[in-house]
């Protein structure tokens, strides 16, 4: 295909009879690109032309793959040049320790989108036990771990052990987050507090039972970070393989990775227009990591550079007000049928 830094190819049209290279220019990208089609349509393949071209043209992705395929391709794709940009997550190699701590490094005045975009991820993760009692319990741990400093190893002993709670919590300014802990949680009976907390430390407790994402999610910080990926253009890769993890941590590990991606792209606010580098965020099988957090953000990170290419099977993986957000705010869409080399 033509190389032109300004034009990212994945077709050929055969216009009067004339095979021609077809592609989309960076400035539309900006205004994110939505993928649907069914299994083996080659949504894959479009991904891997696109991110590839990305990589030789010198530019910095996010790619994450639900399966794993996808991603060993990619990595082994990249070329000499930028593997000194690569980071790759093979989440299953358990040979291999990093460390992601969501309530690490992010700013106080971000913290409510934080804690929306952290409760989101479990809302959809735990439908059938979610209701406005586990809603509110969350969102004031959440707030207490973001504000105090800790990590999701911590949730289960802010729960249950009075003193780590109240050195905790005396590290909290927010008036509100502290009401609720000094005065409406202790208020609680201990028959009471044991069926509110019950959802969040059986369902939180399940996942960091399995010592992979004890690991990870314990940590102090992160191994990297993320707004420096963006700003560097680096070459994130997150293989989830959740055949080999399993769905739930994957579709954990990887909606708590892109919300806070997504929070790095939003701190850019920070940062002239002009300096702002353009970077690359692609999800295969969309719909695993969406969340209406994300999705009302769409149009408010193309400011901010960072372009997604949203890939799926069909539009019913995607709940009415995410399809219709994403449906706003992607202008570049493409429906797959067919696709050849």
């Amino acid at each position: 295909m033509r190389s032109d830094n300004n034009i990212t190819y994945f077709a050929r049209t055969n216009h009067r009879n004339t095979r021609t290279p077809f592609g989309i220019r960076r400035a539309d990208r900006r205004s994110h690109m939505y993928v649907i089609g069914k299994t083996g349509t080659g949504k894959s393949t479009l991904l891997k032309t696109l991110a590839l071209q990305d990589i030789e043209h010198g530019e910095g992705l996010a790619l994450f793959d639900p399966h794993g395929d996808l991603a060993e391709e990619v990595v082994s794709l990249v070329p000499a040049s930028r593997r000194g940009d690569l980071i790759y997550l093979n989440v299953p190699d358990r040979s291999f320790v990093w460390h992601f701590n969501p309530f690490a490094g992010v700013p106080e005045e971000k913290h409510a989108l934080a804690v929306a975009g952290m409760v989101e991820v479990f809302k959809k993760l735990w439908p059938d036990e979610w209701g406005p009692r586990l809603e509110h319990l969350l969102r004031n741990v959440v707030f207490t771990l973001l504000a105090a400093g800790g990590n999701l190893g911590d949730v289960p002993r802010l729960l249950s052990e009075k003193d780590f709670r109240s050195a905790v919590v005396r590290r909290v300014t927010n008036g509100m987050v502290r009401e609720f802990w000094e005065k409406e949680f202790a208020g609680y009976s201990p028959a009471f507090r044991a069926v509110v907390t019950a959802p969040l430390q059986n369902k939180l407790g399940a996942f960091l039972t399995d010592p992979l994402l004890h690991s990870i999610l314990t940590g102090e910080r992160s191994s990297f970070d993320l707004r420096q990926v963006l700003d560097d253009g680096k070459i994130l890769v997150v293989n989830l393989a959740k055949g080999k993890l399993g769905e739930g941590p994957a579709a954990l590990l990887g909606a708590l990775l892109v919300s806070h991606l997504s929070l790095a792209a939003l701190a850019r606010a920070d940062s002239p227009q002009e300096e702002r580098r353009d970077f690359y965020l692609y999800l295969d099988e969309f719909h695993t990591f969406a969340t209406l957090t994300l999705a009302t953000m769409l149009s408010e990170l193309r400011k901010y550079r960072l372009n997604l290419i949203l890939a799926h099977q069909y539009l019913g993986q995607l709940e009415p007000e995410i399809r219709d957000a994403v449906f706003v705010s992607c202008l570049c869409r493409t429906s797959r049928s067919t696709y050849g080399s």
